[in-house]
């Protein structure tokens, strides 16, 4: 029977490796739109990336804000003074405003509000009370919006993963004080707010639906500039390919050195030449997803007029088949919220590692080679959510299920 299950699971592989597909995403004139991508399923979400000014993580443990500073939103620090200084801030204070702040395009866990982190509990906008375990905003900010319009801006406090933010005109009028309530949201990786709006806005699709995201964001080209390019989610790997003669018949994923940063793909896969993109045909990328098959990436035309973007995917290798690897690997329940119960035959001696969505390790644990075994985890100190479990053998071959915890 176990001969059996393996031919199937073969056969299916073999249906899926090397199929290759023609995919487009449309972010339209100006760009105005992001696309949420995921290789196994297509485009998740296309949706409107004009509407929002900042990002505030779902995650209860942490301090990221972020702003959508590729699509015009600017962000300052108020150097002259602390949070009693609140009503110093007029209409003349944007006259003295030097060094925009801008988030990481390496990390997403890096907002443009994270940048001048002191270090131990100073996470730039705010400090970490040991005793209450509140984080209290202790710095003032300067923000133009989506709109164009200016505001200043106190990120008061984060308590229990909620956000409380006050911000007004920079004369003092039409103060807002706003609840954030991103613990409520934590199947995404951030909840968004619109300042001239006053209002939260549910804009990206659940943490594990997409592996790589086509949107504006700002790079360092010695000075700070906004471009249209690829982010990849948390943990997704990428290698990137240049100099070959046939990136279509290239698949050698195996000899390359793979990267998490978040920017891997980038945006200068095309080149500016006149009144258009030239598209870099020799090069390809390889990009791990969150079940660890890898998918050979080409782009092939970037349109200005419409924001078009063509592209053509390839599966190199589907993890649930290894030849040589005839090991039984299962979990249940799943979603599970007490035990879980880990069955499992194997060759070799491994170690079992579960992860959030945010690449955090959550539990480590050794099993050893044998007939049938089952091991037991308990997963009631486990935040409700998606989750990762890898089992690695001692030839350092893995295989990957996700996990969901009620």
């Amino acid at each position: 029977m176990k001969n059996i299950y393996y031919i199937f699971t073969l056969c299916l592989a073999i249906n899926s490796f090397c199929y290759a597909q023609t995919q487009s995403v449309i972010l339209n004139g100006g760009y105005t739109n992001q696309s949420f991508y995921n290789f196994s399923n297509g485009e998740v979400l296309n949706t409107s990336n004009t509407n929002w000014d900042i990002a505030f993580s779902t995650d209860a443990f942490s301090t990221t804000i972020r702003i959508n500073d590729g699509k015009g939103v600017e962000l300052y620090n108020y150097n002259l003074g602390d949070t009693s200084d609140w009503n110093l801030i007029n209409n003349s204070t944007t006259n003295i405003l030097t060094n925009s702040l801008n988030n990481s395009d390496t990390s997403w866990e890096i907002g443009a509000f994270n940048l001048h982190n002191g270090g131990g509990f100073d996470y730039s906008w705010g400090v970490y009370n040991l005793v209450t375990h509140h984080i209290n905003g202790d710095s003032l900010y300067i923000i133009k919006t989506i709109n164009g319009n200016w505001k200043k801006l106190w990120i008061k406090s984060k308590i229990s993963g909620d956000y409380l933010i006050q911000y007004s005109n920079l004369d003092g009028s039409n103060l807002v004080s706003s609840f954030i309530d991103a613990s409520n949201y934590d199947t995404k990786r951030f909840i968004y707010f619109s300042m001239d709006q006053n209002l939260i806005l549910d804009r990206e699709p659940t943490l594990d639906s997409w592996d790589i995201t086509f949107t504006k964001y700002i790079t360092d080209l010695g000075i700070p500039y906004s471009v249209t390019g690829v982010l990849g989610n948390v943990g997704i790997k990428v290698a990137k390919v240049t100099n070959l003669v046939e990136p279509y018949n290239f698949t050698d994923y195996n000899n390359q050195q793979y990267n998490t940063e978040i920017n891997s793909i980038g945006y200068d896969w095309k080149t500016f030449s006149g009144g258009g993109y030239t598209i870099d045909n020799n090069r390809c990328y390889f990009v791990k997803d969150y079940q660890q098959n890898v998918w050979r990436l080409i782009f092939s035309n970037f349109n200005m007029s419409n924001g078009k973007i063509d592209f053509n995917t390839q599966l190199m290798t589907n993890v649930s088949i290894n030849e040589n690897h005839r090991d039984i690997f299962e979990i249940y329940p799943n979603p599970a919220n007490d035990i879980l119960t880990v069955i499992y035959e194997l060759k070799n001696n491994s170690s079992i590692i579960i992860h959030d969505m945010y690449g955090r390790v959550v539990y480590e644990g050794l099993i050893e080679s044998g007939d049938f075994y089952q091991k037991e985890i308990s997963v009631t100190h486990f935040k409700s959510g998606v989750y990762f479990l890898k089992l690695v053998d001692s030839n350092n071959e893995y295989v990957t299920k996700k996990l969901i915890i009620e």
